[in-house]
């Protein structure tokens, strides 16, 4: 089934030690059923070898559920696999030259400061991952938190370009934050551990998407190129 390239909406960021391989096609396709949009396979740690195996099962199957594919960091394990795009962090390879070598990539970027979202919009990011919204254990070393009212303020700016990516926001965002996020006018959010760390996958994808619905009217955030 081919996918609606669309990052609007709820991304899932999965990686061998939450989701094994095992666990793959049942979790997927739990976290389709509730609404999940986006997957980005993040693998950290591996030989190639292990990890483009991982890659290109999990994007296998994300694509037969309809569903974006994104390859974190990996711009050949994302060709090799398939997937509909990579994203890229601060320190991985320039978004200029992965355009070059997959033009019909969706392409992320991310973003933690108004100087690294001006970088990541003039490279040609199609969406920008923004945060940390608040402190995570996901990833220590991501920096201080923005706040809600810190990424409403990025959103702003954004907002105010002529033809911005979407936004995207990560870090620290829970069932029980959520509507606040979503309220400062991002088009998605990012999670890990709220819902592959959940007893109940499905539930938390749905109760992540239902914080939406307090606040129908996002802001033009939503409104990217994808």
């Amino acid at each position: 089934m081919a996918p609606e390239l669309s990052v609007r909406g709820l991304h899932v960021l999965i990686d061998p030690g939450r989701v094994p391989t095992s666990r793959l096609d049942g979790f997927l396709g739990d976290i389709a059923e509730a609404g999940a949009r986006v997957v980005q396979v993040r693998v950290k740690g591996a030989t190639d070898a292990d990890g483009l195996a991982y890659t290109e099962r999990a994007v296998a199957r994300v694509r037969a559920l309809g569903l974006v594919s994104i390859v974190n960091d990996r711009v050949d394990w994302a060709l090799a696999a398939g997937a509909d795009g990579v994203h890229l962090g601060q320190d991985d390879t320039p978004l200029a030259e992965a355009r070059r070598g997959a033009p019909d990539f969706i392409l992320g970027a991310s973003a933690g400061t108004l100087q690294e979202l001006e970088v990541a919009y003039q490279s040609g990011a199609d969406y920008v991952g923004i945060g940390p919204v608040y402190a995570t254990p996901s990833k220590p070393d991501a920096g201080s938190p923005l706040t809600p009212a810190g990424l409403r303020a990025l959103v702003t700016w954004l907002e105010n370009q002529p033809n911005p990516p979407s936004a995207v926001a990560i870090g620290g965002i829970l069932p029980d934050n959520a509507a606040t996020v979503w309220h400062t006018g991002v088009a998605g959010l990012a999670v890990i551990q709220a819902v592959c760390g959940a007893p109940d996958p499905k539930a938390a994808v749905r109760a992540l998407l239902a914080a939406r619905s307090a606040y129908p009217d996002v802001g033009a955030g939503s409104h990217g190129r994808y």
